[in-house]
């Protein structure tokens, strides 16, 4: 896809996630917009750009928070990664996958960065953060991708329109 489309949406997708919605949704369970984006970008399109969609996105999540630059970079780029190996004819017409692709992908997101916060010397209390802020936050998400998945899959069609003989 065009970076002059993507790297506006990622924009404001970066701007929303990180201003508007600590507004709006004040205390720790949030959506992901950025993962649900590359995950839903990963598993309907492929082609290696749910990676490139993910650094992109994180390096824009990595200027906008206050976390160590690159946390979010690192995190996005591998899941979206990981997404674009699920890319395939099976996967995209199957709601299911996506729904437990996000639902696992924001438990690796969650717990890995909370490692790396625990390695570079921040207090992680493990149990609190878990039940309290990664597994609300992987049923939020898991029930906001329906939504979103549609929107890239609707998206994909325009960028990719499939030939009908």
């Amino acid at each position: 896809m065009s970076p002059y489309f993507v790297l506006p949406l990622l924009i404001i997708i970066a701007l929303i996630q990180t201003t508007l919605l600590p507004i709006l949704l004040p205390g720790p369970v949030r959506p992901d917009l950025m993962l649900m984006v590359v995950v839903g970008w990963g598993v309907v399109h492929g082609s290696g750009e749910a990676a490139l969609w993910g650094l992109a996105g994180g390096l824009l999540l990595d200027l906008f928070s206050g976390a160590p630059f690159g946390l979010h970079t690192f995190a996005l780029g591998g899941i979206g990664w990981l997404a674009d190996t699920l890319q395939t004819n099976f996967f995209r017409s199957n709601l299911l996958i996506p729904l437990a692709t996000i639902f696992i992908a924001t438990l690796l997101y969650h717990i890995g960065q909370a490692a790396v916060m625990q390695l570079l010397g921040y207090a992680i209390n493990w149990a609190f953060y878990s039940f309290n802020v990664v597994l609300p936050t992987a049923i939020l998400n898991t029930a906001l991708m329906p939504i979103v998945y549609f929107i890239l899959r609707r998206l994909d069609r325009v960028v990719r329109p499939r030939l009908t003989w």
